[in-house]
């Protein structure tokens, strides 16, 4: 028997400098509001240095199969789009996926 237990997917890409704000912007105004609309969804953040290319999108879900299908609707895709202007080149998303093995949480 499979127990289901949260998830998280952590995407990685280079973001191009002048879009250091904007892509904020559009984390929280549409992208997280997709994947809200989703069974499952937990959380969403976007991580990133300032001066640097880097960002990280990390999102929790609370199931495995609830992340598996916002994978597998269009959803997923037409997030990725949306932020392609942003994109260097060669920087679009490389997505790693884990259980959450353990959790704590402050008291």
């Amino acid at each position: 028997m499979e127990i289901d237990i949260m998830f998280v997917r952590m995407s990685y890409w280079k973001c191009l400098p002048e879009y250091w704000g904007a892509d904020k912007e559009l984390f929280e105004s549409s992208a997280v509001k997709i994947m809200a609309s989703h069974q499952g969804f937990v959380r969403a953040q976007l991580l990133g240095t300032p001066g640097e290319s880097q960002r990280i999108a990390f999102t929790t879900w609370a199931h495995k199969a609830d992340y598996e299908k916002f994978v597998e609707s269009p959803d997923l895709q037409k997030i990725i789009v949306m932020f392609e202007h942003m994109y260097e080149k060669g920087g679009s998303p490389a997505p790693v996926e884990y259980e959450v093995r353990a959790e704590g949480h402050s008291l």
